[in-house]
């Protein structure tokens, strides 16, 4: 068989309870010259507050509440912290992966492609609602007959032949209808 494989971990962050126990009695309370025993054991020894706590009331290390209460209180908050964290992260991977708006972003309505150093290309939001704009310009111009001609009535500019169509209400723009009929691969 061959030779065993040698790990990059330090031995100390290896330990079970009796070794830790056995080298910071014999060195590491020695050395340590901090005023923050448990933050230091915890970092030494790579061990959760609580065990750092536990193991340095078992060798003796005098250790007041306040300091007891504000370690925890710290690793809970740190704990919360990376909670959320990690929550935020699921979220996001779940919004990319549910395919909800693949081809749009916080710059880009549609996403055309990306170029090869994977920068977006595609049509912004700012132009998005130009054409929209246009669109809705579009219908409500009433199109031009060859009996519909304008007159100018006392500095007034009027429409004749032409008669109006009951108003029709706005439809608020929809994004993937507009997409799917102008670029429509």
């Amino acid at each position: 068989m061959g030779r065993k494989k040698k790990t990059n971990t330090p031995r100390v962050k290896c330990m079970k309870r009796e070794g830790r126990l056995q080298s910071a009695a014999a060195s590491w309370l020695k050395t340590y010259t901090g005023n923050r025993h448990i933050f230091g054991y915890r970092k030494h020894f790579d061990v959760s507050i609580g065990t750092a706590i536990a193991e340095l009331r078992m060798l003796g290390v005098p250790l007041s509440d306040e300091v007891v209460k504000r370690a925890t209180e710290s690793e809970q908050a740190a704990i919360r912290v990376k909670q959320t964290r990690k929550e935020k992260r699921r979220q996001c991977l779940e919004e990319q992966r549910s395919g909800a708006v693949p081809w749009s972003d916080e710059t880009y309505a549609y996403i055309a492609g990306y170029t090869s150093w994977g920068i977006p290309y595609g049509v912004t939001w700012g132009e998005m609602e130009r054409f929209a704009d246009m669109e809705s310009l579009d219908r409500t111009v009433p199109p031009r007959s060859r009996d519909c001609h304008f007159s100018l009535d006392e500095d007034q500019l009027v429409l004749e032949g032409w008669e109006a169509e009951e108003e029709e209400e706005e439809v608020p723009f929809d994004l993937e209808e507009f997409i799917i009929n102008h670029f429509a691969v």
